[in-house]
């Protein structure tokens, strides 16, 4: 049972990292790509429905988490509470933002301010996301939480005293970010047409590749870190067709300028998500955190101390399912292009 509620809870992060993704690389877009107020314009239009129907996947992960595997819910907010804290107040104050620049459109000054505000936002919502997962990945001694430093004292893979920021998280978060970033401008595009959307096709078969070339080194990084982390591989090698499929995304959107259509961007920055998600699962699991020291924190250690409490929480799949049809009608809805 342990790990039909692990993997409910990877599905449940993944969507939100990729429905709510593309909602934050759109307003990374607004604050770096679009250069005139028609192009401003045109991306928040394409997020103006969708941006508040995604971050209930998040509500259902926190909720779930704290509900069935309370030491790893312990552990994160030990670890990372601070962090967490202030990704949901910026995810607030993003609302808000987002509510001023509709009432403040005949206002050019004070637009100008909030749209440098509301592009920083989602930027930095990207940074903390990017920078959770890169030290979940990276690992925790699970000995010591709640003494994370912010910085290591230093910054070399040699070194034992990890910190927030350090050279593997600064490498992974900059991975993870330039791939959410890709699946905004890929939505941008799906919901536009014309010099606009020539323009960001440009720039993500630029980012595409350097995705690729922060892929490789991350896998030779986190072998460096986790000589096993790839076991479950080499145990079952037909696993190897998500990462195989990832890449294979990834080489789709380096020649994304070459295929007709506006669609085929999202559709290929969805897969690599989608796959590359679901070869860190196989790879990590059933690890919630890589450890970097005996203790673990895995599925059949993170929850209650009763086994009952498991079956217990039979309910929240009933939830899970109105959350899942809810948001399939909300986005079958808001599909297509838009209106300019």
């Amino acid at each position: 049972m342990e790990a039909i509620w692990y993997g409910i809870l990877a599905i449940l992060i993944g969507t939100y990292i990729l429905l709510d993704g593309y909602d934050l690389g759109a307003g990374i877009t607004y604050l770096f790509f679009a250069d005139t107020d028609e192009e401003k314009q045109k991306v928040r239009n394409s997020i103006s429905s969708m941006w508040d129907a995604n971050e209930v996947w998040l509500i259902a992960f926190v909720g779930l988490s704290m509900s069935v595997f309370p030491k790893y819910t312990r552990i994160l907010f030990d670890n990372f509470g601070g962090y967490i804290l202030l990704f949901f107040l910026f995810l607030l104050l993003k609302t808000l933002t987002y509510n001023l620049l509709t009432i403040f459109d005949d206002k050019p000054q004070v637009k100008s301010y909030l749209g440098f505000l509301f592009g920083f936002l989602n930027m930095m919502l990207v940074v903390f996301i990017s920078l959770i997962f890169a030290n979940i990945l990276r690992g925790l001694h699970l000995e010591d939480t709640g003494r994370l430093r912010f910085i290591s004292q230093k910054f070399s893979p040699f070194t034992t005293k990890t910190g927030f920021f350090d050279w593997f998280s600064l490498l992974t978060s900059t991975m993870i970010f330039i791939g959410i970033l890709i699946h905004g401008l890929g939505w941008v595009v799906l919901k536009n047409k014309g010099a606009f959307n020539r323009k960001l096709k440009k720039i993500i078969q630029r980012l595409s590749f350097i995705e690729f070339i922060l892929i490789f080194l991350f896998l030779v990084a986190w072998y460096f870190l986790h000589p096993d982390v790839f076991h479950t591989y080499w145990t079952y090698p037909f696993f190897f067709i998500f990462p195989i499929l990832a890449l294979i995304s990834l080489f789709g959107l380096m020649g994304i300028r070459t295929y007709p259509g506006e669609n085929k961007a999202f559709i290929l920055s969805t897969n690599l998500i989608i796959f590359s998600w679901l070869s860190v699962m196989i790879a990590i699991y059933p690890n919630f955190v890589m450890p970097l020291g005996q203790a673990k924190l895995t599925a059949f250690n993170a929850g209650f101390d009763s086994p009952q409490r498991f079956y217990i929480e039979w309910w929240l799949l009933v939830i899970g399912a109105l959350l899942l049809a809810y948001s399939i009608v909300v986005h079958k809805y808001m599909k297509g292009e838009l209106n300019n």
